[in-house]
């Protein structure tokens, strides 16, 4: 008994000595034994158990009088004097300042004049990620302003949840309900592109008391859970064309008004939307590239971005030329076939027609590997009509042309994974990047169609 005790006291000091949690002790609220094998991503996780928020993991809406995206909802503005950590809590609080100088005026959808008289705040991740299970546990403030956990990325958003603490007009159900939702932010889509949403009814207020909020990010569905039990699961497949989370997401915590609830007056404030922590999981994963871009979902995110640059000036996506982008193109969901996600590279040539070599590029840089041995492996769907014989893949920098893909024996009319081994004497150099040919033929005896989906090269 002795024997034990001591060790663990001296466990005990040496967990204070290191004056952080190990992230082996930390696990999710839904999966508390780790059947899933989750690892934690400290890149996007936060315990906020320092003085000073990390700015190179968070940037400060508001600072130097910079904002990234928006201004937070108008009559209130974002502003930096609102963010702190205390007690082993990031605060974000919410004043009345009638005099305080704020910046601009709002956009005319926001169908307000100015800001005015109330300041609160708003801090984003500087980093991204693809798929796991976020969770927070947070008090939501008690007054009519919004507590809300968030991630944007390129034409999609995730709401984990937006929770009002109080309600002034209206009914009173958003103080008691934990709800999720999707917008759509590609082009052309319409002004209220909020396409999906569940609401789970709580037991109490938000703004009683903490609680824990989850949210499983899949390939192809959410499954959100409250205080470590699921509450609710949806599909890719339920959700049809309105499913457009496939690519990474940086993410948000804000206060905010909600006008249609009311808006707090003096009396209510100041009051603080505190976040004991976030973290966030991962499965994981062999793939040495972007699994988002290589999925053909879109640009890729360069890493080096900081706020309040937006991402999507530095966003690059696969190229072709014009002859090339006869044959080739980047499919979407309503249209084509996809493996995962909603996008998949096409290839099509008609019968009887007749071409040069046509090929496709990542970006420069998109592919930083190092010598050993790989193995390249795809999605390909082949059209039962289709004689096409091989596919290459090249590596540009250094070069590096792979043994080509016999396609002759693979299955068609279904989606097949296929791989090859290649071998590799020096790393990749900054503008190394994947190139995909196809050889000159004619199509004589029918069309070539097929469809590539979900690229990797892992270290065999």
């Amino acid at each position: 008994m002795i024997k034990y005790t001591f060790l663990f006291i001296l466990l005990n000091v040496f967990i204070g000595a290191s004056g952080s949690t190990s992230a082996l002790s930390l696990l999710p609220a839904s999966d508390p034994d780790n059947h899933g094998g989750w690892r934690l991503n400290s890149q996007v996780s936060d315990e906020f158990n320092s003085d000073t928020i990390d700015t190179n993991k968070w940037y400060v809406q508001g600072t130097n009088e910079k904002f990234y995206i928006w201004k937070g909802r108008a009559p209130s503005q974002f502003a930096p004097h609102n963010v702190r950590l205390e007690d082993g809590h990031l605060k974000l609080t919410t004043r009345w300042q009638p005099d305080y100088d704020f910046l601009g005026v709002p956009p005319p959808k926001q169908n307000v004049s100015k800001y005015e008289n109330i300041t609160t705040a708003a801090v984003i991740s500087h980093n991204t990620f693809l798929y796991g299970y976020m969770e927070v546990r947070v008090k939501i403030p008690d007054a009519a302003m919004t507590g809300a956990f968030w991630g944007t990325g390129y034409q999609q958003e995730l709401d984990v949840f937006e929770l009002i603490g109080r309600v002034k007009t209206g009914n009173r159900n958003p103080e008691t309900t934990f709800v999720t939702s999707i917008h759509d932010w590609r082009p052309g889509h319409p002004k209220k592109n909020k396409v999906w949403k569940h609401a789970h009814k709580m037991t109490g207020r938000t703004a009683d008391e903490f609680h824990v909020y989850g949210v499983e990010w899949l390939p192809d569905g959410l499954k959100m859970y409250l205080d470590g039990k699921l509450v609710h699961h949806a599909t890719q497949q339920e959700m049809g064309d309105n499913w457009v989370l496939n690519n990474p997401l940086e993410l948000w915590f804000d206060s905010e008004v909600f006008p249609w609830h009311g808006i707090p007056d003096e009396g209510e404030l100041p009051v603080d939307f505190e976040i004991d922590y976030v973290r966030v999981w991962q499965k994981p994963n062999t793939n040495l590239v972007d699994r988002a871009f290589f999925g053909f979902e879109g640009p890729i995110n360069v890493a080096s971005t900081r706020k309040p640059t937006l991402r999507n000036k530095t966003a690059e996506f696969w190229w072709m030329d014009a002859d090339s982008a006869k044959f080739f193109s980047v499919t979407d969901f309503d249209q084509y076939k996809f493996s995962t996600g909603r996008k998949s590279l096409r290839y099509n040539q008609p019968q009887g027609s007749t071409r040069k070599e046509v090929s496709v590029f990542a970006p420069y840089g998109s592919v930083n590997i190092p010598s050993g041995e790989f193995e390249l492996s795809f999605n390909i769907w082949i059209d039962p009509d289709n004689a096409i014989k091989d596919l290459r893949f090249m590596l540009e920098d250094p070069w590096l042309e792979i043994p080509p893909i016999e396609l002759v024996k693979v299955a068609k009319g279904q989606w097949v994974r296929v791989s090859q081994s290649f071998s590799r004497t020096s790393s990749s150099n900054s503008k190394d990047r994947l190139r995909i040919v196809v050889l000159p033929q004619e199509a004589s005896n029918g069309n070539r169609l097929f469809y590539i989906d979900d690229i990797a090269i892992t270290k065999k």
